[in-house]
C-alpha cells in the first residue's frame, strides 16, 4: 500500500504547484535575468533556498509540500531564466545531499521531485543515481526518481542540459535500468530515454547515439528475459514503452538511413531473445494470460518497428507475432525462418 500512494505521487498535480505562488518571495528582476546574477542577488537567492530547505529537512508534512511547492513553483515562474536557474541550483544543490541522506522517504521523495524542475547537469544526475538499484535498495524511491527524468531531461531554452550531458545521463540511465529488477521502474527509464532521443537539443551525432543507447538497452532487456525460466516482468516494461516509442520517435525516421538499418538489427536481435523465451517459458506464459499478452506485444509491436525502419513490413517478423498466437510449434518454426 505505501508504494502504490509513492507511485501515485510521481506526477506533482499542477493543484498543488499552484497553493505556493503566494509564497514566492524572490523579485522578478532576480528569476529573470538575463546576466549573472551581482552578489547581492546571489545572496537573496541563496537565503530564499536555505530557508525552504530548512522546511524540506525539519518541518512537518504540511510544512515539507509547502517547501516544495514554492521551491518548484519559483523553478516555473513567468520569465524565469536559464541563468537564474543555474544560481538557483547552486543554492539548492548543497543541501539537497542531508535530506537524501535521511531516513524518511517522504521528505527525500519531496526533494527528489524539487530536482526535477531545476534541469542542470547536477540536479539530473543526483535524480540518475537515485535509480541506481546497486545503491538505492527502496523501489519506491527509485521509482520516484524514474518518474522525475521525463520532467528534469526536458529541453528548452532555460534548461542547461546541452547535447553531451544529455547523452552522459542516457548512459547512466541506461545502465541502471539493466540492474533494476523491477519493472515499472525500468518502464520509467525507458520512457525517460525516450524523452532525451526525441529533444531537440542534441547534435546529429549525439541523436544517433542515443537511440543507440536506446535500442541497446531494449536488446540488454530482451537477453536477461531470455535467460529467465519463468515469464520475466521486464516485458511489460519493454512492451510498453515500445508503444510509446512507435508513436513518438520512427515518425521522425527516414528509411533507409544507415543509423536505422543498425537499430534494425539491434531491434531483430531483441525480437529473436523475446521470441526464444516464450518458446522456453512457454507453460508459464500460457498459466498466465497477462503474461502472454505482453510477449505478444513486443513481437507485434516490434515488427511494426522494423517495417518503419527498413521502410517496407517485414514478413519473417510479422510471423513471429503469428506464431506466437498459433501455438509453440509454430513459433519455433517462425524463428527458425527469422534467422535464415
Amino acid at each position: 500500500m505505501r508504494l502504490a500512494l509513492r507511485i501515485a505521487a510521481f506526477i506533482l498535480p499542477s493543484t498543488m504547484v499552484t497553493l505556493a505562488i503566494g509564497q514566492t518571495t524572490l523579485p522578478q528582476d532576480i528569476v529573470g535575468s538575463t546576466r549573472p546574477l551581482s552578489s547581492e542577488q546571489r545572496s537573496a537567492v541563496e537565503e530564499f533556498a536555505s530557508d525552504q530547505m530548512k522546511e524540506m529537512a525539519n518541518g512537518d508534512p504540511t510544512q515539507v509540500v509547502a517547501a516544495r511547492n514554492t521551491l518548484i513553483q519559483t523553478a516555473r515562474r513567468a520569465g524565469v531564466t536559464g541563468v537564474f536557474l543555474r544560481a538557483y541550483s547552486n543554492a539548492i544543490i548543497p543541501q539537497v545531499t542531508a535530506v537524501l541522506a535521511g531516513a524518511e522517504p517522504m521528505r527525500a521523495e519531496n526533494t527528489l521531485r524539487v530536482l526535477a524542475f531545476l534541469r542542470t547537469p547536477e540536479s539530473v544526475g543526483i535524480l540518475v543515481a537515485a535509480t541506481d538499484p546497486l545503491k538505492i535498495d527502496d523501489e519506491g524511491h527509485r521509482l520516484v526518481a524514474a518518474g522525475l527524468l521525463k520532467v528534469a531531461v526536458q529541453g528548452g531554452d532555460k534548461s542547461a542540459l546541452d547535447s553531451a550531458v544529455l547523452t552522459s545521463t542516457a548512459r547512466s540511465i541506461a545502465e541502471n535500468l539493466d540492474n533494476d529488477n523491477s519493472w515499472i521502474v525500468v518502464l520509467e527509464e525507458l520512457r525517460a530515454l525516450n524523452t532525451i532521443a526525441l529533444s531537440s537539443s542534441l547534435s546529429k551525432e549525439n541523436r544517433n547515439e542515443l537511440r543507440s543507447i536506446q535500442f541497446g538497452a531494449f536488446q540488454q532487456l530482451s537477453n536477461r528475459i531470455e535467460a529467465s525460466n519463468e515469464p520475466s516482468q521486464l516485458t511489460q516494461a519493454v512492451y510498453r514503452a515500445m508503444l510509446g516509442l512507435r508513436e513518438k520517435l520512427l515518425d521522425k525516421s527516414s528509411a533507409g538511413d544507415v543509423s536505422n538499418k543498425e537499430i534494425a538489427n539491434t531491434l531483430r536481435m531483441m525480437l529473436k531473445n523475446v521470441a526464444d523465451a516464450a518458446i522456453k517459458q512457454w507453460s508459464g506464459l500460457q498459466a498466465n494470460r497477462r503474461d502472454f499478452l505482453a510477449y505478444e506485444g513486443v513481437l507485434r509491436v516490434g515488427s511494426q518497428l522494423l517495417s518503419l525502419l527498413d521502410g517496407r513490413p517485414d514478413a519473417k517478423a510479422e510471423a513471429l507475432r503469428e506464431g506466437i498466437e498459433k501455438g509453440r510449434t509454430e513459433l519455433a518454426a517462425a524463428v527458425r525462418n527469422f534467422q535464415s
